[in-house]
């Protein structure tokens, strides 16, 4: 077996998924772009996702990196392959005449919501904007699952939609500038410093 020091860096991968996932399904769910008669689609293509990050997750696990397999954890688990299949099989439900309370779904994401936030602090020991955005995703998703549980009202939708676009631009730029620095073996884009300083 190969030595994992000579496997390259996962980083750029992980969060071009991330941002296709944000700006491919939840944004234009969100803002009514797509409707949920899109939902086995959008479960397929984030069943999809959640292998790749669950590789990663377990790449990431296998070398030591905490923060790398828990960011891969999160987003393949928490935010793709449980919702990918709650879609899936709220289709499946419908499609077999079994009343689906979809309002699960709401109150999960009020628990995704608070992970992203201790995330966040965690990224912040990285990039201080990714600190930045990963407590306005979960601020967002929070207020996504209230309005999922129907606590919150559908007014909410599209504005909470564009939050998750600026989200998905930003990891976009930040997957880019991963990607090209490894390329070029330096800086390509300005990325910044850490808000946190870890001893």
């Amino acid at each position: 077996m190969s030595n994992n020091k000579n496997w390259a860096d996962s980083t750029a991968i992980a969060i071009f998924i991330v941002s296709a996932i944000i700006l491919g399904c939840f944004w234009p769910l969100s803002c009514g772009f797509i409707t949920m008669g899109a939902a086995p689609l959008v479960g397929g293509i984030l069943v999809a996702s959640a292998i790749v990050f669950i590789t990663l997750m377990v790449i990431e696990i296998r070398n030591g990196n905490l923060f790398g397999a828990t960011l891969n954890g999160v987003f393949g688990i928490l935010l793709a392959l449980a919702p990918g299949l709650a879609f899936l099989a709220q289709f499946a439900g419908s499609g077999m005449g079994v009343e689906v309370d979809p309002r699960v779904i709401g109150w999960y994401l009020m628990y995704v919501g608070p992970v992203l936030l201790i995330v966040g602090v965690a990224a912040g020991t990285h990039f201080w904007h990714m600190a930045i955005i990963f407590w306005a995703l979960g601020v967002d998703v929070f207020m996504l699952g209230l309005v999922f549980a129907g606590v919150g009202p559908h007014s909410w939708m599209a504005p909470l939609g564009w939050i998750l676009f600026g989200t998905g631009v930003y990891f976009l730029y930040m997957a880019t500038a991963s990607f090209l620095g490894g390329m070029f073996r330096r800086p390509v884009l300005p990325v910044g410093g850490p808000l946190f300083r870890v001893q």
